[in-house]
């Protein structure tokens, strides 16, 4: 089906409520042939009142004008007249509302309202503002890949100068082999709609297919979502042209190192990028001036360098701790939030401070983060100078955030004692929020738990996200008693986890941008 979202800017109601699906158009369309290859794709049928053709892209003619259907007069036909004085009350309903009424009819349907009047084909451009296309899957009565790119090429033709916001498209199947062509063609005109936020989404498509380098053309571009696909591969091309682009997001996508690399330094106005199973990439060597937040699943990194980025608030890798990833923070002065960081993330350097395993060599400490992840190896012999030691690299750390590892919740480990003697200045003098994921009342994690309440003087809430109910012994219980903390005020919530870890990974960071999304979406 091919879908038309309404304007999310005309009502906050209406944004999400339903689409304009197009069920029966084009019309005609059963057999599902492809379309032939030495002349454009065939025009779709109305929506009217075309402005003109991308003659340029496309090939086509103008629309002609609809004729209004029988019965109908002023615009107005008069199976829609109120019964009684005649007046047309739907024409006196807001455009808001309008726009909701369409959302709700197949695209041939809402296309015809163009003839009511100059309002009503205003508003249905209007309607393609937020462009959502969609290929039916599975497809039916004909509207298979060949009828899903008839469409959409023939919108783009038909309106080359109505205002088109953000473009979705998904496709499935292997419709699109060897047409890829296609898409460069969508590619070009979005470019001259001025486009904003793209979003494509190949995910049943069969081999993952490699988008066309127009994508990089796209000027006006502020939000790039792909999923499943190849990214272009920029290495050997000049310089990607996304002078606006804000937001990248990339998940299960393919992408050279040398793409990612030219994306990070030649987007000058890149803001935060989300990286989730990519390939491709063994090493990320970030300088960029205006990168404020970069989160990824870096299971498979050899190397991350912050080599400069001075706007840097936020860098958090999930899959870290998980590999062997080296990480080095060269310049990153207004650093924030920081993780996840594990024992075999080694070696850490931090400006000049040094930390491999056990071992800190300081010069100079990250002072500006205020908030730290690390995932505490409690199956490893050492954990309690691992983490004490990496501690001591944040002296002005505010909250902290603490994961077992999954060894640790699976089989029973050995308790170590904590080295309450030497001094650890951020737990005693500015931690105030502690978050512990996971917690399943092993000794090991009591044992922590204990440490940091007895020692941590500004602490004002401890957060413990359960396995299990709080019907532990009555010795673990006591260690929650008011009279056994440095800071007898500190408030403990309990939150109880439904879901196994492989379903459910929460992070806690900044619960107002990802409650309700998994930890991939991160910190």
């Amino acid at each position: 089906m091919c879908c038309l979202s309404p304007s999310p800017s005309a009502s906050a109601t209406s944004s999400r409520r339903g689409q304009i699906v197009a069920s029966e158009w084009p019309p005609g369309s059963s057999s599902g042939s492809n379309p032939p290859s030495d002349g454009p794709p065939p025009s779709p049928d109305p929506p009217p009142q075309a402005v003109g053709t991308d003659d340029e892209e496309f090939g086509g003619r103008p629309a002609k004008r609809a004729r209004p259907e029988s019965g109908c007069g002023d615009g107005v036909c008069t199976a829609d007249r109120p019964a009684g004085d005649g007046r047309d009350r739907i024409s006196d309903l807001p455009d808001a509302v309008l726009l909701s009424v369409l959302s709700f009819l197949p695209l041939r349907d809402a296309g015809r309202t163009a003839v009511l009047s100059s309002r009503w084909r205003g508003l249905f451009n209007q309607s393609l503002l937020d462009f959502n296309a969609c290929q039916p899957f599975p497809p039916e009565e004909g509207r298979g890949c060949d009828w899903f790119i008839r469409a959409v090429t023939g919108i783009l033709a038909a309106r080359p100068r109505t205002p088109i916001r953000s473009f979705r498209f998904v496709m499935y199947g292997r419709g699109f082999d060897g047409r890829l062509g296609v898409v460069d063609r969508w590619f070009r005109a979005l470019a001259r709609h001025r486009l904003r936020e793209l979003d494509v989404d190949m995910f049943y498509a069969a081999p993952m297919p490699t988008l066309p380098g127009s994508l990089l053309k796209l000027a006006s571009l502020e939000t790039l979502k792909l999923f499943y696909c190849r990214f272009p591969n920029a290495g050997s091309a000049p310089a990607p042209r996304l002078p606006a682009l804000k937001i990248l997001d990339l998940s299960n996508v393919n992408v050279s190192q040398e793409s990612l690399q030219a994306i990070l330094s030649h987007c000058t106005s890149l803001e935060c990028v989300k990286l989730k199973n990519i390939t491709g990439v063994d090493k990320i060597s970030l300088r960029s001036k205006s990168l404020a937040r970069l989160y990824g699943d870096f299971g498979d990194l050899k190397e991350l360098v912050v080599e400069d980025a001075p706007n840097l608030k936020e860098l958090v890798g999930i899959g870290l701790p998980s590999g062997k990833a080296k990480v080095k923070i060269v310049f990153a002065p207004t650093l924030l939030v920081l993780g996840y960081l594990g024992i075999s993330v080694r070696p850490l350097v931090l400006h000049d401070t040094v930390f491999d395993g056990g071992i800190v060599q300081l010069r100079t400490l990250m002072h500006s983060v205020k908030t730290l992840a690390i995932l505490v190896p409690f199956s490893e012999k050492g954990y309690t100078v691992f983490v004490a030691q990496l501690l001591k690299c944040f002296p002005r750390l505010e909250a902290l955030h603490i994961e077992p590892n999954k060894r640790s919740i699976s089989r029973r480990v050995n308790v170590e004692e904590w080295d309450t003697a030497n001094s650890i200045q951020c737990i005693e003098h500015s931690i105030n929020r502690v978050v512990f994921e996971c917690f399943g009342g092993e000794d090991c994690q009591w044992g922590f738990l204990t440490f940091l309440l007895g020692m941590a003087r500004a602490l004002k809430l401890v957060e413990l996200y359960c396995w299990t109910g709080k019907d532990w012994a009555s010795d673990q219980i006591e260690v929650l008693n008011p009279k056994n903390r440095a800071s007898p005020d500190a408030e403990i919530q309990f939150f109880r986890l439904c879901k196994p870890i492989s379903d459910l990974y929460l992070c806690h960071c900044c619960t107002q941008r990802c409650q309700k999304e998994n930890r991939v979406a991160l910190i």
